[in-house]
């Protein structure tokens, strides 16, 4: 049986009201040359995050069942300095740049010697690593290294790319395929898309920040395999959220369209602008977008019961 948690979680989105699905359309101050603002748009996460710890850091929720605890989750704080740092470079306003700053300092004291965080063992998956919380991360730590000169964010920048990029057998995030680098977002789960852009935006960071040739190399193989890939995240009339044909929500469906605008700006191709029209005009359809919607659900509440925490809020 579906949690109460798991109901008001699918209310608060229905209200527009989780800090989990803010509207992120494609980032507004970013740079295909140089490291400026993010890729996705983020500050919605500034005006909806309402739970902090005293020194200002986010908190969320993570529920199994009807149990709950307040936890510190790497991708949402990453996510919240990125939107922070966009809107300093909007506004100009101080408060914004703290912000920031904040949030890339907790990530380079809570990042491991590895160069990992534990993004999900406040979540009890049996593999606490994500790719895309070691992407944003970076990201995160380069805008942080760009505006300080701080070599720590150098080179914890560096470590989370580098452990990013070892591969899931060796206790990384990367799959090394003969069509491409996947990045996964769970690396014992199957690929996700939204997640496999995320971290790709941290790699393609990490060689604007040093130039690095292997760091190219990996970009380019992760553009391909994302560009040969996009087939099987197409349901036909809709798009899949990962590779073992969960069917995204309409806030997922409309992630991928906006992530792809901005990869496409960063790696032009026709595949890409393919997948973007597409899903647009399947995101625009109104009998697709409400069916996606009760269909998701319906595989929400039939899903079967792990001992995996999801987060709520």
């Amino acid at each position: 049986m579906i949690s109460n948690a798991m109901i008001q979680k699918w209310v608060r989105m229905l209200r527009h009201d989780s800090v989990l699905h803010v509207e992120q359309d494609e980032g507004k101050y970013y740079s295909v040359s140089e490291i400026d603002g993010y890729y996705n748009n983020f500050c919605g996460k500034i005006q909806n995050t309402k739970n902090f710890d005293d020194s200002g850091i986010p908190q969320n929720i993570a529920s199994h069942g009807n149990d709950k605890e307040q936890v510190y989750f790497p991708i949402a704080i990453f996510q919240y300095g990125l939107g922070a740092y966009d809107f300093w470079l909007e506004t100009k306003k101080r408060e914004y740049y703290n912000a920031f700053i904040a949030m890339a300092d907790w990530a380079v004291y809570n990042q491991a010697e590895s160069g990992a965080w534990n993004t999900f063992g406040v979540l009890h998956y049996n593999n606490p690593y994500s790719s895309m919380a070691q992407g944003e991360g970076a990201s995160l730590l380069a805008r942080a290294y760009k505006e300080t000169e701080n070599q720590k964010y150098y080179v914890a920048c560096i470590k989370a790319i580098d452990f990013m990029l070892l591969p899931v057998t060796e206790g990384g995030t990367s799959e090394y395929a003969s069509n491409g680098l996947i990045l996964k977002e769970y690396p014992d789960k199957a690929p996700v898309l939204n997640g496999w852009i995320f971290s790709a935006f941290g790699l393609f960071d990490a060689w604007k920040l040093t130039g690095k040739q292997e760091y190219l190399d990996a970009w380019e193989k992760v553009s391909n395999g994302i560009k040969n890939s996009l087939c099987k995240f197409d349901a036909g009339h809709w798009s899949y959220y990962d590779m073992d044909g969960k069917l995204t929500s309409p806030f997922y469906h409309s992630l991928h369209i906006e992530l792809l605008k901005a990869l496409n700006h960063l790696s032009p191709d026709s595949e890409y602008e393919r997948y973007i029209d597409k899903w647009g005009s399947e995101k625009n359809n109104w009998i697709w977008n409400k069916v996606a919607f009760v269909r998701k659900a319906m595989q929400k509440i039939t899903e079967k019961q792990t001992e995996e925490w999801v987060m709520v809020s």
